[in-house]
């Protein structure tokens, strides 16, 4: 249990860390607030990485990678749409979907 914990947080701080990416990306033209935002997204990459490690410890690599990929491909979307405004369409949704279910069958 404690792993899938740790699993699940490292894919919450992988989303993070996508979405300050975008946010420095997009705040290039003040150079200060952009090299914050990155500088925060490579924190919360850094401890993304360690407790995907740790996640490892506890847990198969070919269980544990097919969840990490969807749950932070579910939380990126998430994060894109309401914190950015990006759009969904009804094919990317059946895409993700079909993604999310596959990483479930794989890790099963």
């Amino acid at each position: 249990m404690r792993h899938a914990l740790m699993l699940a947080a490292a894919f919450v701080l992988n989303a993070g860390s996508s979405l300050l990416y975008k946010l420095s990306s997009l705040n290039a033209a003040d150079k200060r607030l952009g090299a914050l935002l990155l500088l925060a997204g490579l924190g919360l990459g850094a401890a993304n990485a360690l407790l995907y490690t740790r996640s490892l410890e506890g847990m198969k690599l070919n269980v544990a990678y097919p969840i990490f990929s969807a749950g932070s491909l579910l939380l990126v979307s998430l994060a894109s749409r309401f914190a950015l405004n990006e759009g969904f369409s009804i094919v990317r949704l059946v895409g993700m979907g079909t993604l999310i279910a596959g990483a479930v069958l794989v890790s099963v």
